[in-house]
């Protein structure tokens, strides 16, 4: 039994964690509450039909049973003996939730029973009991900051009771006994029935913020780390990311302010909207960068550059190169990213500068490697943001200029200007670099989830400092 992300995320209180600024926030609609609880009406119809309602007996010691034939006998003496109680079917006309600020939600369910049973000397009668539960919805925090569903408050009222005998008539005592008997059990067992609802949610729940992968040695997770806010028309929930590098946790920077998303933020007519801060991009750039996926090795026989990969075209850049290898030998490139990318907000989209530090070797005929040359390149990248299958992807490309430090040669003092090199290194990072990157980012990093539900008309928009993604929700069985 499944309630489904939003039911997860329109919790009432989760105590903090930890005090670092959140990186995003996740708002959920009114509209995605109500299709929340709507998908589910399976979940409380199977719940409800399985309530178990004991046998009634009762010894009459007076003329309780006279009539019951219709005819007006009694029968003094006589067990008043309902056996074989069950509920046939479960209607569900009616599902509705509320947001209560600063409190959390709360869950209407109205419910329609049908109920079977036998009843000595008349045979089988039938019960139709309308009864509505309403409850009210918290979480709370195990040790590691997984949330735990809990019912807070839950009160069922049971409407009007119908009992029918075919065309038997039954007296008013026998009717006012029965239907006290199916309001009591009913009254305290739906709640009970739509509590193991709610419970049995607790091992999705945990999938919410749990350790999910990207790629080989790069993992995050979620955390829940302050209440979240509930407003009239929707509920906002901070989470923060914590990745790992070979399940060790990397420290990330982080901002001074706490991030919170603007009222307006993202498409109004969507169920969801999660905005994305500038922290959580530091956080994931960091990782990504501590995960040595700014790293690459480019062999002389690449696919993609290794006509590029030769001293004769370094030599047509820079002179002493040529005059030092007269006989053109194969070079390969390795790049290393050691500092932490710079993340900015520009111009409504996302801007990332990097510094990575790019050897140049040569492989001699005896098989031998030479250092050549190691260059510092400064470069900013623009990043697009897609939305896919449930997970936030990530796209690079070159913006501007390249700008060339020359760090060390192994021919010498170098009177060129390493701005030279700038179009053969625009070229190696388009073809090679930013290539490898980019299939290395595509992974994307997993948004909140819970099994069963599908983000669709997903649309990512990147404002003055922060980005937002809005969707709908599709619940998949």
């Amino acid at each position: 039994m499944k309630l489904l992300f939003i039911t997860a995320l329109l919790i009432v209180w989760i105590p903090p964690m930890r005090s670092t600024p959140c990186k995003t926030v996740v708002r959920v609609k009114q509209e995605a509450m109500q299709y929340a609880c709507q998908t589910q009406r399976r979940s409380f119809q199977n719940a409800f039909g399985l309530i178990s309602i004991p046998s009634l007996e009762k010894k009459q010691t007076t003329g309780l049973l006279g009539g019951i034939l219709g005819i007006g006998q009694s029968i003094a003496g006589t067990a008043l003996n309902l056996v074989g109680i069950r509920i046939l079917n479960v209607q569900l006309p009616e599902i509705n939730v509320k947001l209560m600020p600063r409190v959390g939600i709360q869950a209407s369910i109205d419910t329609n029973l049908q109920i079977s049973g036998k009843l000595l000397l008349v045979g089988e009668i039938n019960i139709k009991a309308e009864a509505g539960v309403m409850a009210e919805l918290k979480v709370m925090r195990t040790a590691k900051g997984f949330p735990i569903l809990e019912i807070s408050a839950c009160k069922s009222l049971l409407g009007g009771i119908q009992i029918t005998a075919g065309g038997v008539g039954l007296i008013p005592g026998i009717v006012d006994t029965i239907k006290g008997h199916i309001q009591a059990i009913l009254t305290d067992r739906l709640c009970i029935s739509v509590s193991n609802v709610f419970l049995g949610l607790n091992a999705d729940l945990g999938l919410l913020v749990g350790a999910k992968t990207i790629g080989n040695d790069l993992g995050m997770q979620y955390i829940m780390p302050t209440p979240p806010v509930v407003n009239n028309d929707y509920m906002d929930m901070n989470m923060n990311v914590e990745y790992t590098v070979h399940e060790k946790v990397v420290d990330v920077p982080t901002g001074a302010n706490e991030f919170t998303l603007p009222p307006g933020a993202g498409d109004q007519n969507s169920m969801v909207n999660m905005g994305f801060s500038h922290d959580f991009f530091m956080s994931l750039f960091t990782a990504f960068q501590t995960s040595e996926g700014f790293n690459l090795e480019i062999p002389s026989n690449s696919a993609s550059v290794g006509s590029y990969l030769k001293t004769s075209v370094l030599g047509s850049y820079i002179s002493e190169i040529n005059l030092k290898y007269p006989q053109s030998l194969s070079v390969k490139i390795n790049i290393v990213l050691s500092e932490t990318p710079i993340v900015t907000f520009k111009s409504n989209q996302l801007s990332v500068q990097i510094s990575p530090r790019v050897e140049m070797f040569v492989i001699l005929p005896n098989s031998r490697i030479e250092n050549l040359m190691a260059v510092n390149v400064g470069a900013s990248l623009v990043a697009k943001l897609n939305v896919k299958g449930g997970y936030l992807t990530t796209s690079v490309s070159l913006q501007g200029d390249l700008n060339l430090v020359m760090e060390s040669t192994s021919f010498g003092k170098c009177n060129c200007n390493p701005s030279l090199l700038a179009g053969y290194m625009h070229t190696v990072f388009e073809k090679a670099y930013l290539l490898q990157i980019n299939k290395d980012l595509s992974v994307g990093v997993a948004l909140p989830s819970m099994p069963n539900v599908e983000l669709i008309h997903e649309v990512v928009e990147v404002k003055e400092d922060y980005a937002v993604m809005s969707c709908d929700l599709q619940y998949v069985k």
